[in-house]
């Protein structure tokens, strides 16, 4: 008993919050893109072996984690996963689970083109929803900006490997010269990075968007998408608060994926 004393001495704790971008259950590991930890690492994607197998249970890509990181002088390992920002807002019935294939949608973009989910089969896809008029600084605007990043990164990839969707859920507004105006001001690449306005309803559900009108604004949950080259849905991240290097790791992985 004494020899393992400053063994368990030497053991320190950190809390982590990151997006899980893939599990492995053989391993017994997820691959999560984290938060900064304090006083251990930097932002970074990187393996955790959790504690028990059951602790990856109801885990996929995207799902938001917290979990305690166990480290001594020869191992780490995950404990206590908890699977965070689910929202409050029930998802509707036609919602989408990872490895589900993506029903067709017709939309139109910036441009005025039609715009058609089977036109981009063989390209892995990310798409969020926004509307131009939302007044939150850390809502519409922070996902434009995350996607503008995400663009930014995949430069050589866009619209080849890659294309970034953009849907409004305001479309009697957010017409096509609307759109126009929006994404010249996020100096989007019409190439890679489409904003799709028309009838959103059917896509919207399949990817667990909910949206609704209040008082003359417009509420939504702000789910984020990926879809594999396949045209099946990847992975999905809720809410706005993620790191836009976090959707970065998200895309690369799937990116990397056999065709």
């Amino acid at each position: 008993m004494l020899a393992l004393l400053p063994v368990l001495l030497a053991a320190k704790t950190f809390a982590v919050d990151g997006i899980v971008v893939a599990v492995d259950r053989g391993a017994r590991t997820m691959l999560v893109s984290h938060r900064p930890i304090p006083k251990y690492m930097p932002a970074m994607m990187m393996p955790f072996r959790v504690e028990s197998a059951a602790d990856l249970d109801g885990l996929h890509p995207g799902a938001r984690v917290r979990f305690s990181l166990v480290v001594d002088r020869t191992h780490a390992v995950a404990r206590r996963v908890v699977k965070t920002a689910e929202g409050e807002i029930a998802p509707p019935p036609e919602k989408l689970r990872p490895g589900d294939a993506v029903a067709d949608f017709e939309l139109r973009d910036q441009a005025g083109r039609t715009v058609r989910l089977g036109d981009l089969r063989g390209k892995v896809v990310a798409i969020d929803f926004i509307y131009t008029r939302c007044p939150l600084p850390d809502v519409c605007p922070r996902l434009s900006a995350n996607f503008a990043t995400v663009a930014r990164r995949f430069r050589e990839r866009l619209g080849r490997d890659l294309m970034l969707l953009t849907v409004t859920v305001d479309p009697e507004y957010d017409t096509v010269p609307v759109l126009a105006e929006y994404a010249r001001r996020w100096g989007a690449d019409g190439r890679g990075w489409l904003f799709l306005t028309g009838d959103v309803r059917g896509l919207a559900a399949q990817l667990g968007e909910v949206y609704w009108a209040d008082e003359g604004s417009i509420g939504h949950n702000s789910m984020t998408s990926i879809l594999g080259r396949d045209g099946r849905l990847a992975a999905a991240v809720d809410g706005s608060t993620w790191r836009a290097d976090q959707l970065a790791n998200l895309i690369a992985h799937e990116l990397e994926e056999v065709r």
